[in-house]
């Protein structure tokens, strides 16, 4: 993640800011890369965290790098919320300092977390929440607001917000006031936080707080968080991966797919345009696991994958794990009509 950051020019001290810190794993490796640039002299970090629980590990950490950096290491640990502290900043409201700190960087590894429509860092920041709200990219949306203007921020978040109707307010903030710069892609879901039970898609995004739309994006991938030394890469046109006034950001990982996309976009309609209506598969199978079956049984229905749906055709069954779910909830089940199915 901080190897994504572009060397400061002619500044020679920088700021920082590490909300959600934890342990403080992000801050220190943030000091390690500095370590390389000699125009680097002093870093100003501040750390937003207010988990008893890491409080003390968090500070004895960041200690550590101050004792053994060459660079001259100030640092602030914030225990307030990281949101609600700000809010009255974020919206520009009486009582709010109009001129807020900034920072050069910004890192992190935002919680992932729904809350309530009417929890406090929801409110906090009506803009860019509609929807059921998820911490992590109500986080990612203030550490774009605490940069400064040309400023580089690298999160590590879930991939949902880069098409799902919930983050539209998001994505138009984030995609407005800041520019995609690369987007690091893992094929294996379960690989990045290996030791912990996190199933989500993450993507490690740069963002660059600017007006000005870049011509291209990077885009990498490895397998694992372990094996950056054998990406993939892929430049693609800025106008591929964010797309519309809806601000879709189209994770494309081969130029097949980028070919794909531009054929896509010479259309001028799109199938709900033309009165086709759409929606994904119901049933997530990873999360209904006790209710799916590898053979047929009394109350057991076919379950569908992309592998049934051959030259044109469903070929059911083919042998395959959790080939039937054994359910009444409707809301899992498809009416017997006719469908068309797209397999993406």
């Amino acid at each position: 993640m901080t190897n994504l950051y572009e060397i400061p020019i002619g500044k020679s001290c920088v700021t920082v800011l590490d909300a959600g810190a934890g342990s403080g794993i992000l801050s220190c490796a943030f000091i390690e890369w500095a370590e390389q640039f000699n125009t680097i002299t002093e870093i100003e970090l501040t750390c937003y965290e207010n988990d008893k629980n890491v409080l003390e590990l968090l500070k004895e950490n960041l200690e550590y790098c101050k004792e053994h950096s060459t660079k001259k290491v100030k640092y602030r640990i914030r225990t307030e919320n990281y949101i609600t502290s700000q809010y009255l900043d974020f919206n520009c409201m009486i009582g709010g300092d109009f001129n807020p700190p900034k920072f050069d960087y910004v890192i992190g590894n935002p919680p992932y977390m729904k809350i309530p429509k009417n929890a406090p860092e929801a409110t906090a920041m009506p803009e860019v929440c509609y929807g059921a709200p998820n911490l992590y990219f109500i986080f990612a949306a203030m550490g774009l607001f605490n940069l400064n203007d040309g400023g580089e921020m690298v999160y590590i978040m879930p991939r949902s917000w880069t098409s799902g109707a919930y983050f539209k307010r998001f994505r138009q903030y984030f995609l407005t006031e800041g520019k995609l710069q690369h987007i690091h892609l893992f094929v294996s879901r379960d690989k990045v936080f290996d030791k912990e039970a996190v199933l989500q898609e993450t993507i490690i995004i740069k963002v660059k707080k600017t007006n000005i739309t870049p011509v291209q994006v990077k885009i990498t991938s490895s397998k694992t968080s372990k094996d950056f030394d054998g990406l993939t890469s892929l430049t693609v046109p800025y106008s591929l991966v964010v797309s519309g006034e809806d601000y879709y950001v189209y994770l494309v990982t081969d130029e097949e797919e980028v070919s794909v996309l531009e054929r896509l976009h010479q259309f001028n309609q799109t199938l709900p345009d033309i009165g086709v209506k759409m929606k994904t598969g119901l049933t997530v199978d990873f999360r209904n696991r006790d209710i799916l079956r590898d053979e047929e049984e009394d109350g057991a229905i076919p379950l569908f994958y992309s592998h049934h749906i051959k030259q044109g055709k469903v070929q059911f069954p083919i042998q395959k794990e959790n080939e039937y779910v054994v359910t009444e909830q409707r809301g899992l089940m498809q009416d017997n009509r006719n469908y068309i199915s797209i397999v993406i």
